[in-house]
């Protein structure tokens, strides 16, 4: 159940490691993983790796990691909406519902799109309605993440051969570790069908009262 202040901590410590590298992230990722200890043991060694990974790697070559996943990879792009709704004009909806949202709480996009995965980590961390958190997490973070995490590979990597990391799967392992968090936090369950929750989000993006479907 989202709500309790460690939960909003570790929504906004995730935000902060998977936006744009600008600052120092050891530590960050150091807190993160022992916030998250007691819910995931699996996502806490996750985040223990990226914190002796990022304590190695100067910043110039974290941002150009960062940007060689989230940005020269379509298929991890870091707008919910985009992996919910593709270029269309629900997503253009859905943003604005956010950018609504954001308001009461004074929640800044810079020089981001308010469907940024970490502009909506942020305000999922202090959002007062708690059920809206949870619907959220599960009709649009959960099928977003799926959809970021989704293997390439069409047979899997024999285990007998050793593999090189790829460029990138630090980041992509701190996406895993996230989606885990997260069920321990509003479970997926049996998710809508697509359709349905897009339809749900943009419902709620245009600002309806009960805009989440609670059938």
């Amino acid at each position: 159940m989202v709500g309790a202040p460690i939960e909003g901590r570790v929504l906004r410590l995730f935000a902060e490691l998977l936006d744009y590298p600008r600052t120092e992230l050891t530590g960050v990722a150091g807190d993160c993983a022992a916030l998250v200890a007691a819910r995931s043991t699996e996502a806490a060694g996750v985040l223990h790796e990226f914190e002796a990974f990022a304590a190695n790697t100067p910043l110039p070559r974290l941002e150009e990691i960062y940007s060689s996943v989230f940005e020269l990879d379509a298929t991890c792009h870091p707008y919910i909406g985009y992996h919910m709704f593709g270029e269309t004009y629900k997503r253009s909806a859905f943003m604005l519902g956010l950018k609504e949202r954001y308001r009461p709480y004074a929640i800044e996009c810079g020089v981001e799109l308010p469907d940024h995965l970490a502009v909506m980590l942020r305000f999922l961390a202090v959002n007062a309605d708690l059920t809206e958190t949870e619907e959220i997490i599960s009709q649009a973070l959960h099928p977003a993440l799926r959809k970021m995490l989704k293997s390439k590979d069409e047979e899997p990597p024999d285990p007998d051969i050793p593999r090189a990391p790829a460029k990138g799967d630090e980041y992509r392992h701190v996406l895993q570790a996230l989606s885990w968090v997260l069920q321990t936090m509003a479970p997926d369950g049996e998710p809508p069908t697509e359709d349905l929750a897009a339809d749900n989000l943009t419902t709620m993006a245009a600002g309806q009262p009960g805009g989440m479907d609670h059938a």
